[in-house]
């Protein structure tokens, strides 16, 4: 198999660290059929990690778009969100905040009354279900804003993972970024020893179809150097609290799905007849899921009162 260039920084060498199961849920309904799962690759020169090869980016927004409402939201004990609430709190006079797939809206729903709330979002129903709870959604992708509209913070929280060209996106934010604002995201961290080096292709947050790309902490730093950016704050966490039963359920199907993701699979399939579960009923599944480990990241980029130019 032939190696492609790193999908983030375009250079570097990159090592292949397994196939990604295929998976046949996505966006909270299942598939009529399987998507490839291609496999993981890690780049020896920015860190990252990206899923190779991958789809088109107009299959990927239908897929969105016909998401259910439910498939991400700002519940569950999550323990990145309070870190980004206490980070806009730092901010008294920011204004106007963006945030970059906002899924349902709740945690826009959850800022001061004092910020004016926009969002972009692909999916239909989720962009219906945020505009109910008071946020104005500006279209499906950045794409569709408008080139005055800036933004004293935007939030990408769960969502740069699911994009094909980080860079892109990156760059596509960067004019709505108004002077001493501030870009705060939150994602996987592909610099985590366990599923760097350990778990690989079968580490929970790569098993997720909708996760194709794994931003490092070198590569994000990289990309703000050379943009006149306030160098990034980054801090490591866990995704969300767990109970002790919770961790160690997570903890075994992880396990399992690392040796055998067929055997997870029948497990799963068998679960769901048990439990007469309605259908369409999936047939692949992933191992673990968050929580369990401290592989996530969030970063905070600011952008001076005086915008300098790019460095090329």
């Amino acid at each position: 198999m032939k190696a492609p260039p790193c999908r983030l920084c375009g250079s570097g060498p990159v090592q292949r660290l397994g196939a990604i199961p295929d998976s046949d849920f996505f966006a909270g309904r299942v598939l009529p059929a399987a998507l490839p799962g291609g496999h993981l690759w890690r780049c020896q020169g920015c860190g990252s990690m990206f899923r190779h090869p991958v789809l088109a980016p107009a299959t990927y927004l239908e897929l969105y778009a016909a998401g259910v409402a439910e498939a991400w939201t700002a519940e569950g004990g999550r323990l990145d969100l309070p870190l980004i609430r206490a980070l806009i709190a730092r901010r008294p006079g920011a204004g106007r905040i963006l945030d970059v797939g906002c899924g349902s809206g709740g945690f826009l729903a959850s800022l001061p009354a004092r910020l004016q709330k926009f969002a972009v979002e692909p999916s239909t129903a989720a962009a219906r279900r945020a505009a109910q709870q008071g946020v104005t959604i500006l279209g499906g992708t950045l794409a569709e804003l408008a080139p005055e509209a800036v933004f004293d913070i935007v939030t990408i929280i769960d969502v740069i993972e699911h994009v094909v060209d980080v860079g892109g996106l990156l760059e596509a934010i960067l004019p709505h970024l108004a002077p001493g604002g501030c870009l705060i995201l939150s994602t996987g961290d592909p610099g985590h020893a366990l599923w760097r080096a350990v778990f690989g292709a079968r580490f929970w947050y790569s098993s997720y179809p909708e996760h194709i790309s794994f931003p490092s902490a070198a590569f994000l730093a990289s990309w703000q150097s050379r943009r006149g950016l306030q160098p990034p704050q980054i801090v490591r966490t866990r995704y969300r609290h767990l109970s002790l039963p919770h961790r160690v359920a997570i903890l075994a199907t992880q396990l399992l799905f690392w040796m055998s993701p067929g055997a997870l699979n029948a497990l799963g399939r068998a679960l769901q007849w048990l439990r007469r579960a309605p259908r369409p009923r999936a047939r692949h599944f992933p191992g673990g899921g968050p929580g369990l480990f401290c592989d996530h990241q969030v970063v905070m980029i600011a952008r001076e009162e005086v915008i300098r130019s790019p460095v090329s």
